[in-house]
């Protein structure tokens, strides 16, 4: 901690950040955040790392979280420093990444609040950032004292940290970034409170959550467990797929659920949605009883008719956040628990107790045999395609490797392919931004150095942040970044096939790359195309910083893919044949045509 006998305010947050938070903050520089950097740098053990947007700047401590557990921290100016933050605060927001993000503020006697005026800007700058920012945070403030200040930093963390977790802002105005502490006020800043306590009012008892788990399963003759990125940000995903292993419940995985699991496992049937695995849909299409723990059940999930999800089964979801379940409430198929599922172990029912679902399993694994074969033809393995490249360069990657997906089709391509293993996987799922992995992977390297880190990203993705090349340069980062290069916004395009006669406004008309190879070269990093299957085939991931450049043909497609107007279970391409047919149920042949759930 810095030596100095008194602290302004500026360096009690830098304090702050030595004793609780991840040491290194990620920012860009201005006028109103001036005297926060210069703490930090005076700080013997903080430091700071200087990004080249601060939209990467929140991004980038996403991926601390992610990477480490410890909380990130971003400092930004005021007005365009601080609103360039939203995307990457988005990212968090939704899913539930806590982070802390400073922003400096106008001096008090300069501002429109303080001097009681209806203008749109008194200071320069000035932007109420704490308005904007409301909706994408737990908690947004700006301080006007440094008592305030002191209340706020250790209020903040605990918030960020608390129930749902999820990103907090802090506007501090510079007089208030200069004024001098008070003895009480230390006291104040380094006492940590007890972690919010959200999950007491509204929530479901362990004892009545445990009955009703009991209640689903013993009362199924087709139970089928759903895993989300809730159980694996409480900590506890390994714990509720030990308990379907051992009860012989069959169980699946979001996207976000996926990389907490161990996906090598007997009764794990893949993930679901959109552009989840065909057994994986079939499963949620068969079962009769359905338990989803930590999972949205978002649109992209159940697809954009939700009433042709599992409109036989009955559905029981269990999240903390209340008014994630609020959607649920008009449908009478779905009981919805609250629950804090970082104690869920003392929730589940006794394994032994289980009847173990033989027959019901054994079905699924007979369907998951037909449907590979589906998809081994769909994926065309014998020619140049992502679903050949993502797995050779994975075999390529050391076990501990932290690998971040961006957005669109190469997202798809990565979460559809990337096979079991102790590798770290992990993508923005919620706000899914183009441009997002980038930075991410440069948090997560800063974070854990010694460990490899890979970044997938596409062509148009990498022009979001393609600044950022700087930051790897600058930092001598040794990530690998693996463009997954389609020559266009390759999702945007299948839509645009389905739904619009393959008319590629935005997409093809008016789209356009850079010579990656020359943009590599401007920034020294060494680049390597791709174009062959024996390029493939040879290629060596080598330690960074270096452009992987995979050119694929223009119209690869995501395989499978739920369209619109389509049961989950009924993917893109189709084939000659009908869609193996749900086990159990006699389907019609559109979600339109469903009479009554049941």
């Amino acid at each position: 901690m810095t030596n100095h006998k008194e602290l302004t305010g500026a360096e009690l947050v830098a304090a702050f950040v030595e004793k609780f938070c991840f040491p290194k903050v990620f920012l860009v520089t201005g006028g109103a955040c001036a005297f926060l950097v210069d703490a930090l740098g005076s700080n013997d053990a903080t430091d700071y790392v200087c990004v080249q947007h601060e939209q990467a700047a929140a991004m980038a401590v996403d991926g601390v979280w992610r990477s480490t557990g410890s909380v990130g921290v971003t400092f930004a100016t005021s007005g365009p420093g601080a609103t360039n933050l939203l995307t990457g605060i988005a990212c968090s927001w939704f899913d539930s990444i806590p982070a802390i993000h400073i922003t400096g503020q106008v001096n008090q006697r300069e501002s429109a609040r303080t001097l009681g005026v209806a203008v749109r800007q008194a200071g320069f700058q000035e932007t109420d950032i704490v308005s904007i920012a409301a909706p994408l945070t737990k908690w947004a403030i700006q301080v006007t004292s440094v008592a305030e200040l002191a209340e706020t930093l250790p209020h903040a963390l605990s918030i960020a940290q608390s129930g749902r977790m999820g990103p907090v802002l802090i506007d501090i105005p510079m007089d208030v970034q200069q004024d001098v502490c008070t003895p009480e006020d230390l006291e104040t800043a380094f006492t940590l409170q007890e972690t919010c306590d959200e999950a007491e009012p509204g929530c479901t008892s362990a004892e009545d959550l445990q009955d009703a788990m009991a209640g689903f399963v013993n009362e199924a003759e087709r139970p089928l467990f759903i895993l989300g990125a809730g159980l694996g940000l409480s900590g506890t995903a390994r714990v509720v797929q030990e308990f379907c292993e051992a009860s012989g419940i069959p169980y699946l995985s979001s996207w976000g659920g996926m990389p907490f699991l161990d996906r090598s496992r007997e009764h794990y049937f893949g993930s679901l949605g959109v552009y989840g695995d065909r057994i994986g849909n079939l499963a949620v299409q068969s079962a009769d009883r359905l338990v989803g723990l930590g999972t949205r059940l978002d649109n992209r999930q159940r697809t954009g008719n939700p009433s042709g999800f599992a409109p036989f089964a009955r559905i029981l979801v269990v999240d903390i956040d209340g008014e994630e379940l609020g959607k649920f409430a008009h449908c009478p198929e779905y009981t919805t628990m609250r629950f804090d599922l970082a104690e869920v172990a003392q929730a589940l029912p006794s394994a032994s107790g289980c009847q173990k679902r033989t027959e019901w399993v054994a079905e699924l694994v007979n369907a998951r045999v037909q449907l590979a074969s589906v998809e081994e033809s769909a994926a065309d393995s014998a020619g140049m395609s992502p679903y050949r490249a993502v797995p050779i360069i994975q075999s390529r990657l050391r076990s501990d490797a932290i690998v971040v997906a961006d957005c669109g089709a190469n997202l798809c391509w990565v979460y559809q392919s990337w096979g079991p293993g102790d590798q770290q996987i992990f993508t923005a799922g919620g706000n899914s931004p183009m441009g997002y992995s980038l930075p991410a992977a440069i948090g997560a390297q800063i974070a854990q150095p010694d460990r490899q880190v890979v970044c997938f990203i596409g062509d148009g993705g990498l022009q979001m942040n393609i600044q950022e090349l700087q930051t790897i340069v600058h930092y001598q980062l040794p990530i690998n970044i693996v463009i997954l290069n389609n020559n266009g916004y390759g999702i945007i395009k299948q839509f645009q096939d389905a739904y619009f006669e393959g008319r590629y406004h935005a997409t093809g008309r008016g789209y356009s790359q850079p010579d990656f190879e020359k943009i590599a070269g401007a920034y020294g990093i060494e680049y390597t195309k791709i174009s062959t299957i024996t390029e493939l085939d040879n290629l060596e991931i080598k330690d960074g910083p270096g452009l992987i450049d995979i050119w694929l043909p223009e119209d690869s497609s995501i395989i499978p893919k739920a369209e619109m107007d389509r049961f989950l279970h009924d993917q893109f391409p189709y084939g000659d044949s009908a869609p193996l047919q749900p086990i159990g149920f006699e389907y019609p042949e559109r979600p339109s045509q469903l009479g009554t759930s049941v």
